[in-house]
């Protein structure tokens, strides 16, 4: 189990919108139940769903080496407030791979438009927004991963971008007060989770979950952190609930007009 590292700053602010609230759906986060084909897994067949996912290798956690994670490159924020920009992005990434689309290493601080290229914290709907109104450019855009002066970008950074977005109404919104089904029912569908602790103030992204009956609630959460861990962390307890999650189960690739 990888330690959770230096807190480097209250980076995620708590969110703005309330689960299925006009605000919410404007921003493109619509409830789970809506839009999924799939229902909420019953809390008595976590074990079972949980050891079949693994079996099956369908957990985000299965292809993350090949999104977030390649051989190499460490996801590390920096000491940036930007752990909002870094959890999406992950998670945004992850979506592409569960796709099958092609492997692209896209720029977390290339999402510093939304807070005016300054060194500070964020809403998570307000990542969600920009990834779907303008998108993730490639790290092959800016040279520098941790450097938010897009003067130094690569021209054409921001057409790229628009090649990476998430559809206009395709992100699951999860109800706080069933959470934990929530999140094991977005993640036994392949898809990851954009998620924030209020306690740590603090994005990440949920990539897996495992059945431990040693710890409390029985769940070990699976996290991918931007702290320059090796690996995914792991958390258990009940602060390791998430306070907001979002499931991106698809992601665009149309190229700019």
């Amino acid at each position: 189990m990888a330690s959770l590292g230096e807190d480097q700053g209250f980076g995620a602010m708590p969110r703005q919108t309330k689960f299925g609230d006009a605000a919410a759906r404007k921003a493109g986060l619509i409830p789970f139940e809506e839009i999924s084909p799939v229902t909420l897994i019953d809390p008595k067949d976590y074990k079972e769903v949980i050891a079949d996912c693994h079996a099956k290798k369908t957990f985000p956690i299965y292809h993350k080496k090949v999104s977030w994670a390649p051989t190499g490159f460490r996801w590390n924020q920096n000491g940036l407030g930007y752990c909002w920009t870094w959890g999406g992005t992950g998670a945004f990434m992850d979506t592409r791979a569960r796709e099958g689309k092609e492997s692209v290493l896209l720029s977390p601080v290339s999402m510093g438009f939304l807070v005016g290229w300054r060194n500070r914290g964020n809403y998570l709907e307000s990542f969600i927004q920009g990834a779907r109104d303008h998108g993730i450019a490639p790290m092959e855009y800016t040279p520098d991963q941790h450097s938010t002066n897009y003067r130094d970008f690569k021209a054409g950074w921001e057409e790229a971008a628009y090649q990476y977005r998430l559809p206009p109404d395709g992100v699951w919104d999860t109800n706080p007060s069933k959470m934990t089904q929530y999140v094991i029912t977005i993640l036994s569908t392949g898809t990851p989770l954009y998620i924030a602790y209020n306690w740590w103030g603090h994005a990440l992204s949920t990539c897996s979950v495992l059945w431990d009956e040693s710890v409390p609630n029985n769940i070990v959460f699976q996290n991918q952190n931007s702290h320059d861990e090796d690996d995914v962390i792991e958390m258990t307890g009940s602060r390791a609930i998430p306070d907001e999650a979002y499931g991106f189960p698809s992601t665009l690739t149309t190229l700019a007009v």
